[in-house]
């Protein structure tokens, strides 16, 4: 029998296993005060009353535009300008840039939280314990349950070779995603994966800062200089060295920290702060990039944050993922009250 756990949704930092942040705001919408969740993976978050969270005219800048997709959508990844895929209670397709969906065939009754695609023809759709494999972009999907471990992210090297995180620690698979062996000495509890090549990858965790491996899972040791409260990690596709990660240096206060580092991830520096909670974020060259928050995305050029986009948190209701392409030409930012954000550089 599955081990129950129940969370405090008024503490987010005391609550483990986590999915990159917050996602699972939505499994205790539903419930109230208290949820009782048998563990996926994911960790209730709810902030505390934050007057920047509530109230006010939903705002968007030019460039932005919205799309109406399912409700309770939890992630959203465009493999490239035009193809792209949601996961909530089944997978969605697109082929137009985001501006309609269709079902595809993976397992409706479940619920994916997360997303990732290899290139345009090789995915991945994550729940609790299952994967869902495209080879054929997205087109049909095949079911992977594992009756082992809870999935909560997955990062895929080629399309057998690849990374996933459970409560348990790090997983490593070389058949696709049908089987997966548990790595010695890997973090537990971590809610964020990413590699830069096939050796060097980061795990985030909430309360125990940012891991890493520089031997492909043989070993793992924990980043000291960052903070304990680490969100997600990206790592440029034209500059492998050069990567980001947001943390959290006091879990009482409203705001987060991106860090910046050019020597792949051996030293670390601090560029900005950003005055919310919850992040998820895309960097392009140049220190360019786009940052989401609960309620808000800022465009991030040289070290300054511009808002251009504001929608207001209601009953749980709230930004959950953000997609940009590494050109940061367009982007696409789920709400998972029944919205797409879509954006396309005007």
């Amino acid at each position: 029998m599955k081990q129950c756990q129940k969370y405090n949704i008024f503490n987010p930092l005391m609550n483990t296993p986590m999915v990159k942040g917050f996602k699972a705001l939505l499994f205790v919408a539903l419930t109230g005060v208290y949820a009782v969740s048998c563990v996926r993976g994911d960790n209730p978050i709810s902030r505390p009353d934050n007057p920047r969270n509530s109230g006010g005219v939903q705002s968007l800048t030019p460039g932005w535009s919205k799309v109406t997709v399912p409700n309770n959508c939890l992630d959203v990844f465009f493999a490239n300008d035009t193809a792209g895929y949601l996961a909530g209670s089944g997978i969605y397709r697109s082929m137009d840039g985001g501006l309609t969906w269709a079902k595809t065939n993976a397992q409706q009754d479940l619920t994916y939280f997360n997303l990732f695609f290899l290139n345009d023809k090789y995915g991945w759709g994550v729940s609790e314990k299952s994967l869902a494999r495209t080879v054929d972009s997205g087109k049909t999907w095949t079911m992977h349950p594992n009756t082992t471990y809870t999935f909560t992210d997955v990062y895929f090297l080629d399309e057998n070779n690849g990374f996933a995180i459970s409560p348990s620690g790090v997983l490593k698979s070389t058949d696709g995603g049908a089987t997966w062996s548990l790595l010695a000495g890997s973090p537990t509890n971590a809610y964020n994966i990413s590699f830069r090549d096939a050796n060097n990858g980061f795990f985030s965790t909430a309360n125990r800062g940012l891991y890493k491996t520089t031997d492909g899972g043989a070993t793992f040791s924990r980043i000291s200089a960052l903070p304990a409260s680490m969100y997600n990690t990206q790592f440029l596709s034209s500059d492998p060295l050069k990567g980001y990660t947001i943390g959290v240096p006091n879990p009482d206060v409203y705001s987060g920290d991106m860090y910046k580092t050019v020597d792949g991830g051996a030293t670390w520096t601090k560029t900005i702060s950003i005055s919310d909670n919850y992040f998820d974020f895309h960097f392009g060259d140049g220190d360019k990039g786009f940052v989401m928050t609960a309620n808000m995305v800022f465009k991030v050029e040289n070290n300054t944050s511009t808002r251009v986009l504001y929608t207001p948190i209601t009953n749980q209701v709230h930004l959950v993922e953000c997609h940009f392409t590494d050109d940061l030409d367009r982007g696409w930012v789920i709400y998972n009250g029944g919205t797409l954000f879509r954006y396309v550089k005007p």
